[in-house]
């Protein structure tokens, strides 16, 4: 395809074909230059239609997605500022109480109390406040980490109040005088307001979980991205030394994708060493680059330790796929994509992925082809518009039941959507298209 630099080329020198075919010479001569006049004239007509060195209007829009994403993460950030300074004012009016819960002499009411008091020191608020920067990330998992935890908490929290209301109701509480009263049922509402800060504080974790979703598919998580939109990308998630978790994992993903090994791996340790949801994504991406950098049994460990957190995990279930094609273990990558089949999230990808991987082993398992033409109409027929890849993997599969026009058709359609570098890949699949050879796609 032509870039703008043809276009200038080709305005630079037009002119001077147009003078060349008005001066007076021989006619042989003129008549060259007339001609050349023409397909100079037709040539930057179809450069100019053709900028294929700038960015397209879906990386532009991508582009745009991943800013927005960046301006709520950083949004949702400063809500830390807020919980931290509620938190620093409930501590210092228990500490002001301190004075007067020391002078109650009654040794039950003390026990009690005490009892309520680890309770809430068991929550770790003080620590969870201190680490809100590090916020967790996404996972649509039922055994999602982050909801364990939350459940956890909020139990402990449930049974702490229990004991509360309890203790504020005792005979040993009510046979105290009005000042030692005054000064637990104080103590008491600050206590409540600490519980409240702490529930507060665990629905803003929550909140969190949306970030890595929402950057998921700028991770190019079904290898349809150009080498252009590869780098685009990469820029865009870049966050210039901002606190996002979120980001950083995604851009190494991108990387991990792209085969940049070295440049993934020092953004995976430290969301590794970060329990929290991304952790397990982070050490399945792991396994992904140190599988690249061939340290076998390295990549091993950390995709064991990333399924000892989370099994269920779709991120992690997606790359381990991934990871499992790479090792020539097609059965593995079958089981997981077909899970991902009932997430509407991940669906239709998981369909184009299974269609692919279907296609490649027609020759072992020939009703394959079937298979994989049914999953590749249905993703197709979901994606509205068609991209260039849902028309490829169609005629992938089209190509593997030997439906020849049909996958002609595709794939043809294919190449008129893809860029430039992408178009070599359908030239490829057309090849073995016409000459009827099996088509390895890349899984």
């Amino acid at each position: 395809m032509a870039s703008n630099a043809t276009s200038r080329w080709l305005e630079t020198i037009l002119p001077s074909f147009r003078i060349a075919s008005h001066i007076p010479t021989q006619k042989g001569v003129r008549f060259v230059a007339a001609i050349l006049l023409v397909h100079a004239s037709l040539l930057l007509d179809w450069a100019k239609a053709c900028p294929q060195d700038e960015p397209s209007a879906t990386t532009d829009k991508r582009v745009e997605a991943i800013e927005k994403v960046h301006e709520d993460y950083q949004e949702y950030l400063k809500q830390k500022q807020t919980l931290v300074e509620s938190f620093q004012t409930l501590q210092t009016s228990l500490q002001q109480t301190e004075a007067e819960w020391n002078r109650i002499q009654n040794e039950g009411v003390i026990k009690q109390f005490a009892a309520i008091q680890s309770s809430l020191n068991s929550l770790q608020i003080s620590n969870s406040i201190g680490s809100i920067g590090s916020a967790p990330g996404g996972n649509n998992s039922p055994n999602d980490f982050a909801m364990r935890q939350q459940l956890q908490q909020q139990l402990m929290a449930n049974r702490m109040m229990e004991n509360m209301n309890t203790f504020m109701r005792s005979q040993e509480l009510q046979q105290l005088g009005v000042e030692a009263q005054r000064a637990i049922q104080a103590r008491f509402a600050t206590m409540q307001k600490v519980m409240k800060v702490e529930e507060d504080y665990r629905k803003w974790q929550l909140g969190g979980n949306r970030f890595f979703e929402k950057y998921w598919n700028f991770t190019d998580p079904q290898k349809a991205f150009s080498e252009q939109e590869i780098q685009t990308v990469l820029q865009a998630l870049d966050t210039d030394g901002k606190d996002n978790p979120p980001a950083q994992l995604a851009q190494a993903l991108l990387l991990t994708r792209k085969g940049d090994y070295s440049q993934a791996k020092p953004l995976l340790d430290p969301i590794i060493e970060s329990p929290s949801p991304l952790q397990s994504i982070a050490l399945m991406c792991k396994a992904l680059v140190l599988d690249g950098m061939d340290k076998d049994r390295d990549s091993k460990l950390a995709m064991q330790n990333s399924i000892k957190i989370d099994r269920a995990n779709p991120y992690c279930r997606w790359l381990r796929a991934r990871l499992a094609c790479k090792q020539d273990q097609l059965n593995i990558a079958e089981t997981e994509w077909k899970a991902l089949t009932t997430l509407p999230t991940m669906q239709q990808d998981a369909k184009r992925a299974l269609a692919l991987l279907y296609a490649q082993r027609v020759s072992k398992t020939p009703s394959n082809a079937g298979r994989a033409v049914a999953l590749a109409q249905e993703a197709h027929q979901d994606e509205t518009p068609a991209t260039w890849f849902s028309h490829y993997v169609l005629a992938v599969a089209l190509h593997s039941a030997k439906k020849k026009d049909e996958a002609i058709e595709q794939v043809q359609a294919a190449k008129e959507l893809a860029s430039e570098d992408l178009q070599m890949r359908c030239d490829a699949l057309r090849q073995a298209i016409d000459n009827q050879t099996p088509f390895v796609a890349d899984l």
